[in-house]
């Protein structure tokens, strides 16, 4: 037995040196970007990233400093870190393989990604060439785009650039998804919403060669389009109707999301959205919509918890502000620099606390809303009222009724959090290793000029900030912006951390098509409208989202968007998409968060009295972006399809696949009633038991049942209603029905847009 333990060590131990040509190879044998690959510009970041907390001057372990190309050439205690022109053999490379029996470097940490790999790879193999002098050497993110040569062809601009990068691999498109497909993938992409069978049926039928941009046209000219837009703002914006912490008491600020709704449905300018909401209150004659824009940055979280220092929560709420800024609008994570210099991005902490000053000097007062901007509201609680003055007399109606008397009453009372400028000096002190009780030297407003210049034509304050956010020689903010929208179409950014653009960010595969992207959007006027157009438009949208065992192979990321996208739908719009299949959902627009129905039992609020209230009125079946958002508990089915608590700023969602989500859209009241609705719906379409089945895919999917499909639902619904009867069911088909839509909205191509 030891034997046989000494041999499988043995073994073991040989596995990296037998492997060590497999595991070389297998590496990407290219770097993403084109031409000579040099150390200053494009290996250094690299080291830096990953490497040089050990292995740089005056902490060179190893005897190896991995900021000069020549002490890497002379090597360290293990000789020469790179032989130029033979990676193979170079140490450097063998050792952030993890080859040779050695630790994979970095020890302790992640391994480095396969694309910085593949550029450290390169630049050996290239000979280990120094960045010629005058080369620009800042990370690629930080050179503001410039609109790329667009190869010539047919096709739009944004295909001829991936056809390129697909034909450097001997690749090429996709067929076109089928048209059913198509208008589902961009009914749900533009308005959140499947699409209806009427318009299923009229896309179907019209030939014309404009039937699809007709389609795209009426999508986007949708009030829907707003709300389907304004749900991940509202994450990176953390808004929720609750403080948060313990008590987590209630806040009013649903103006400002009726704003958000509004501007991408009116297509305003990203720049104007800037300065609005940045500092709408010091734009000149500031209308009240600019001023309840400022409403972004109210939505910190706010702890009114006896025994704490308000002044110290306040400097909590001003670093939050600095780091979401940092986050919406430049992809970079200022907060990293509360304590100390960044240690990947050119942001000092000095740097830090001069953004942090811009909101010194705002007050934070709540606005009282106007009667005209309270009278939707007011209209649609009378209608409730009489909706529920309708029902038979009970309990719940009686306590319903009281609360809507309430809130008829309070209506004069309902505000809106914003900022209005004071007479004080904005002015902060830098908080020595970020800590508030260490407070050093004071400072003023002001930037990383390292990433962007300051313009002396820019006022020392919000809106001059706003105005160096959104200025041409910012390379951050409209990559940024264009990169969030293609993960929304896409499932994936070309840049796949959203949040993070500074140098831990991988060079884009498809980075010729962001700079494209990115420029159209700020000569276009920083519009939406026609740079989404564009996208969905392109061939690159409309492939078919078909995965091949050949595709899974060779880019099971879809980085070069060599097929269409396919991923779960978010949170907010399963719930939607099952609601409009079932022909309930309420499309009221904007207003105060409604509560729909959710299992008892989840607010247990200790230092709260809150109570989730009894709804049964249409107000239940409005789209979730209008659900109340309670901080400490979020609404149970979003959490479950990974919404998030809305504590901080959420660059983007990840998406997960568990059994409790199965069992939401099993179990769920709100699922439960959607079975139902859409049951009523197939039963309506016809008698016969495949028409039915045939509307019920038609509502679900967009498309019609296969054979197997409708066969297989045939037997199920007999079976269903044979069981139920010999059970004593009151209504047996009619519950067999709901049990076969169910079914349908449980199918995982029902959550899945592809």
């Amino acid at each position: 037995m030891n034997g046989w333990r000494l041999t499988c060590a043995w073994a073991a131990a040989l596995i990296p040196f037998v492997l060590a040509p497999a595991l070389l190879a297998n590496r990407p044998a290219i770097s993403p970007q084109s031409g000579p690959v040099t150390f200053e510009k494009d290996v250094l970041p690299i080291f830096r990233a990953h490497c040089t907390n050990c292995h740089e001057e005056g902490n060179d372990s190893g005897f190896l400093d991995l900021t000069n190309r020549e002490l890497i050439l002379e090597g360290g205690r293990s000789g020469p870190g790179v032989i130029p022109g033979d990676p193979e053999k170079s140490i450097l490379l063998r050792r952030v393989l993890g080859l040779d029996g050695k630790p994979q470097m970095p020890k302790g940490f992640g391994p480095i990604s396969d694309e910085k790999m593949a550029t450290i790879r390169v630049w050996i193999s290239q000979g280990a060439l120094a960045t010629p002098a005058g080369t620009d050497t800042r990370h690629w993110s930080y050179i503001p785009p410039v609109r790329p040569e667009v190869p010539e062809g047919a096709g739009s601009p944004i295909d001829r650039l991936v056809e390129a990068k697909l034909a450097e691999q001997g690749r090429s498109f996709s067929p076109e998804a089928d048209r059913e497909t198509l208008i589902r993938r961009v009914s749900l992409d533009l308005t959140g919403l499947p699409p209806t069978p009427e318009e299923i049926a009229s896309f179907l039928s019209d030939r014309e060669p404009d039937a699809y941009e007709r389609v795209v046209n009426r999508l986007l000219d949708s009030p829907s389009y707003g709300e389907r837009m304004a749900r991940p703002w509202l994450d990176l914006a953390r808004f929720a109707d609750t403080n948060g912490y313990e008590k987590d008491e209630r806040r009013q600020n649903w103006a400002w999301r009726d704003y958000v709704i509004r501007s991408y449905n009116e297509d305003k300018p990203f720049d104007q959205f800037t300065r609005e909401q940045i500092a709408g209150d010091l734009l000149p004659n500031a209308t009240r919509e600019q001023l309840i824009a400022t409403g972004f940055h109210r939505n910190t979280m706010l702890n009114l918890e006896g025994g704490t220092d308000p002044m110290e929560q306040r400097w909590l709420v001003l670093v939050d502000r600095v780091a979401t800024t940092g986050t919406v609008w430049m992809g970079t994570s200022f907060g990293c620099a509360q304590c100390h210099d960044h240690k990947f991005d050119p942001i000092s902490q000095k740097e830090f606390y001069q953004l942090l000053a811009f909101w010194e000097s705002a007050d934070e007062p709540s606005l009282p809303l106007a009667e005209t901007e309270t009278k939707p509201f007011l209209d649609r609680l009378k209608a409730r009222q009489a909706s529920v003055m309708a029902l038979p007399d009970s309990e719940p109606k009686r306590v319903i009724l009281a609360e809507i008397k309430a809130q008829i009453e309070a209506l004069p009372q309902n505000q809106t959090l914003i900022f209005q400028e004071s007479d004080r000096t904005a002015e902060t002190p830098i908080r020595n290793g970020g800590v508030y009780l260490s407070p050093g030297e004071k400072v003023v407003p002001g930037v990383t000029t390292r990433i962007a210049p300051w313009s002396e034509s820019y006022p020392k304050n919000r809106l001059g900030l706003a105005e160096w956010l959104i200025s041409r020689e910012n390379p951050l903010t409209a990559r940024v912006q264009v990169n969030r929208v293609w993960e929304l179409f896409f499932g994936r950014g070309l840049v796949k951390s959203l949040g993070d653009m500074g140098t831990q960010s991988e060079v884009p595969v498809q980075g010729a098509l962001l700079d494209y992207l990115a420029v159209e959007f700020m000569d276009g006027s920083w519009r939406l409208k026609p740079l989404i157009k564009q996208i969905v438009m392109s061939r690159t949208y409309r492939q078919s989202s078909a995965m091949t065992e050949d595709a899974l192979g060779w880019d099971p990321e879809n980085v070069y968007l060599g097929r269409g996208a396919r991923f779960r739908m978010e949170a907010e719009m399963i719930r939607d998409n099952a609601l409009a299949i079932a022909g309930l959902l309420d499309t009221t627009i904007g207003g105060p968060s409604a509560f729909p129905t959710q299992p008892e039992g989840i607010w247990n609020i200790p230092y709260n009295g809150d109570r989730w209230p009894i709804e049964l009125s249409s107000d239940r079946y409005r789209r979730g972006i209008y659900t109340f958002w309670r901080r400490t508990s979020p609404y149970p089915s979003f959490l479950s399809f990974d919404a998030a608590s809305r504590e901080v700023c959420l660059p983007g969602r990840t998406r997960t696949n568990t059994p409790l989500q199965a069992l939401i859209t099993l179990n769920d009241p709100v699922f439960l009633e959607a079975a139902s609705g859409l049951a009523t719906r197939m039963r309506e379409a016809d008698d016969e038991t495949v028409s039915r089945i045939e509307r019920g895919y038609l509502l679900a999917l967009a498309r019609k049942p296969s054979a197997v499909e409708t066969n297989l639902l045939v037997e199920y619904q007999n079976a269903q209603e044979e069981r139920l009867r010999s059970d004593g069911a009151r209504d047996a088909e009619g519950e067999s029905w709901r049990l076969v839509a169910s079914v349908l909205l449980n199918l995982d191509e029902t959550i899945t847009k592809e």
